[in-house]
């Protein structure tokens, strides 16, 4: 086991920890732990068995297993952070409507 491997696989151990403290905190439904130790598990995989996705990247047309993750992780924070401004779009409205109708009951009377 080479270096970045330990430390690949300890990272993963603390990010599954800190995932397990918030749901135990009640600050992550089921569904978002079981998310997001589903990451850390594949993380944990591919920082193990690294022989094993160049098979997977090489099926998708990648030279490498680092490009096949690199063209995924952009694919990934692309998803995420139109999600994110789709939500804080969505948020920024409701907080509109919210205020303009508190300014308006103010307002009556």
């Amino acid at each position: 086991m080479s270096g970045l491997q330990l430390i690949g696989l300890i990272f993963t151990f603390v990010q599954a920890y800190f995932t397990f403290l918030h749901f135990k905190r009640g600050e992550f439904t089921l569904r978002e732990c079981l998310g997001w130790m589903s990451i850390w598990l594949v993380f944990g995989a591919v920082t193990l068995f690294p022989e094993f996705f160049k098979v997977v990247a090489g099926n998708f047309g990648a030279l490498r297993p680092l490009d096949f993750f690199t063209i995924l992780g952009f694919i990934v924070i692309l998803s995420i952070s139109f999600y994110t401004y789709v939500s804080v779009d969505r948020l920024r409205k409701s907080l509109e409507k919210a205020v303009r109708e508190l300014a308006l009951k103010k307002d009556e009377k």
